[in-house]
This record gives C-alpha cells, sequence and structure tokens, in this order.
C-alpha cells in the first residue's frame, strides 16, 4: 500500500456555518479521514473528543507505515545487522573481517526519514489547531464577566450583584477546560511518536523547520 501523504492544515473557512460568523475564528481544515471540524463539534463534548480519537489515530497510521518500510528495508538489505557490517580485506574468513564499530540495523535512509517526519508534523499541528480553534469558538461564546473584563470591574459597583451564572455558561466554562486538558495530553502523545520516530531515524534532524516544528522536534 502506497503511503498517503497529508499536506498541512491550513486556516480557511469551508463555507458559512451559520453561527456567528463575524466573531467566530476561522475554520481549521482536517484531513479526509477525519470529520469536519465545524463550530457544532466544539460544542458537543462527544463529537470533539470522536474527533480527535480520528485525529489520533493518524498517528498510529504513520508509525505503521514507518514500520512496514523499515522493515522492508531490512529484507531488501539496505539496513544490516552488526554481524554483517564487516568489510573483508582477502577471501572471506571470520579472521579476514573488520568490524566497522557502527549498526544502521533499523535504521532509516534521512530522505524516508524526512518524509515521515514531515506526515507527522502536519498530523500534530492540525490537531494542535483544531484544539485551539474550539478553545476560541466556546471563548467567544462566553458573556464576559468582572474577571475577564476590567472595565467591568471598575463598575462593578454602579452594578447590582451579578446574576447565578446559566447552566449554559457553566457548560461553555466546562467544556473550555476539558479542551485545554486535551492540549495537555496531546504532548504525551507527541512525544510518544517521537520518541518512535528518533529511534528509527537516529542521525536524521529537521532542516529549514520554523519555531513550531523546532519545538515538536524538541518533545515541547
Amino acid at each position: 500500500m502506497a503511503p498517503v501523504y497529508f499536506s498541512p492544515p491550513m486556516l480557511a473557512s469551508r463555507g458559512a456555518s451559520g453561527e456567528g460568523e463575524g466573531s467566530l475564528p476561522a475554520q481549521v481544515a482536517t484531513p479526509p479521514s477525519v470529520a469536519e471540524l465545524t463550530p457544532s463539534v466544539c460544542f458537543s463534548l462527544v463529537q470533539f473528543k470522536d474527533l480527535l480519537r480520528q485525529y489520533r489515530a493518524l498517528d498510529d497510521q504513520v508509525t505503521l507505515r514507518f514500520n512496514r518500510v523499515s522493515a522492508r528495508s531490512r529484507d531488501m538489505g539496505e539496513s544490516a545487522p552488526p554481524s554483517l557490517l564487516q568489510r573483508h580485506t582477502s577471501q572471506f574468513s571470520s579472521a579476514s573481517a573488520q568490524d566497522l564499530g557502527k549498526s544502521t540495523y533499523g535504521t532509516m535512509p534521512n530522505d524516508v526519514c524526512a518524509k515521515f517526519w514531515q506526515q507527522l508534523v502536519s498530523v500534530w499541528s492540525g490537531r494542535e489547531d483544531a484544539i485551539k480553534y474550539c478553545i476560541a469558538t466556546v471563548g467567544t461564546s462566553r458573556t464576559p464577566t468582572i474577571a475577564d473584563d476590567p472595565d467591568l470591574r471598575l463598575d462593578s459597583d454602579a452594578r447590582p450583584a451579578p446574576a447565578v451564572q446559566s447552566r449554559s455558561e457553566q457548560m461553555d466554562e466546562f467544556i473550555e477546560r476539558q479542551m485545554r486538558n486535551e492540549l495537555a495530553i496531546e504532548q504525551i502523545i507527541r512525544q510518544r511518536s517521537l520518541e518512535a520516530f528518533k529511534e528509527r531515524c537516529r542521525a536524521f534532524t529537521p532542516e529549514n523547520s520554523d519555531a513550531r516544528e523546532q519545538g515538536y522536534w524538541k518533545g515541547h
């Protein structure tokens, strides 16, 4: 099965959402195998978590394809175990063999590593953008409170006591907290995939990477 490469998600609207377009952040495109991200998804934890589940499965798919390419590389002799990494200066014999002192067993060529690295970065950045989009979307629906707005805080003495938060506002705050927790979970997931990648691509280092990609490479 040929590898499928994902392009980095672009911040662009995919059509009118009908839900306060003027104040909502620009929609985030998702890969074909992941549900479309709309404002309504952000306000449903069930739909939001299902979207993340689909998105996080892409990490496993990239890792699976990476393992298959690595196994195929070994089968074709492009990498070899230490016992085969020997140079013979005369007729073959164990006595004539010089151990090269290093092993490429299980490692991948840099060009292959670069392709898989870009796939991972695309998935990671797209998922992070999706979470931040939903955090911003839910945040725009909240009514400013005295704690949020300095002008309200200065004028609070002249106002009647604020009403108890509505059930809807409480739910929005809960959803927003859950989404911020997902950002922390993202770092854990990225670290797991990053360790597996670096184990196979020990000689690879990203070139001409931006600040975000450098952060991913450093495990941030």
